[in-house]
């Protein structure tokens, strides 16, 4: 079984420009404990993040090194194929852009929540 620690760095989708987690300060309404830094995160919603992440990880894998050697011309193209099927793996989990957002940016500052997140990614 992998291990996802090592993306927690990769979760803001791709480091390529035009990704979708340019939502991430968009606060998501109807989810209650997602939209408070400090507030309890559900456990069907770390589940929902955690599989998202590990299916966004392994995009990463599969993009990353075609997108270390492309041309800058094929590079846009990547760069666009690779967020559209992050956003898609994201949303097939019963996520927004802006929830999925949301508990990664709370899961870098929040050790414990972290914790919940690393472990559900790592749930097969």
């Amino acid at each position: 079984m992998r291990s996802y620690v090592n993306w927690m760095a990769g979760l803001a989708l791709f480091a390529a420009p035009g990704v979708a987690l340019a939502a991430a300060d968009t606060v998501p309404q109807g989810q209650p404990g997602v939209a408070a830094q400090g507030a309890s995160v559900p456990d069907a919603v770390i589940g929902k993040a955690g599989a998202a992440l590990r299916d966004v990880a392994n995009l990463q894998e599969k993009y990353q090194p075609k997108m270390e050697s492309a041309s800058p011309k094929d590079k846009e193209g990547l760069s666009a194929r690779a967020n559209a099927e992050a956003v898609q793996a994201i949303q097939s989990h019963g996520l927004s852009i802006q929830e999925y957002s949301s508990v990664v940016r709370m899961a870098q500052t929040n050790p414990q929540l972290k914790q919940r997140l690393l472990e559900a990614a790592n749930q097969q």
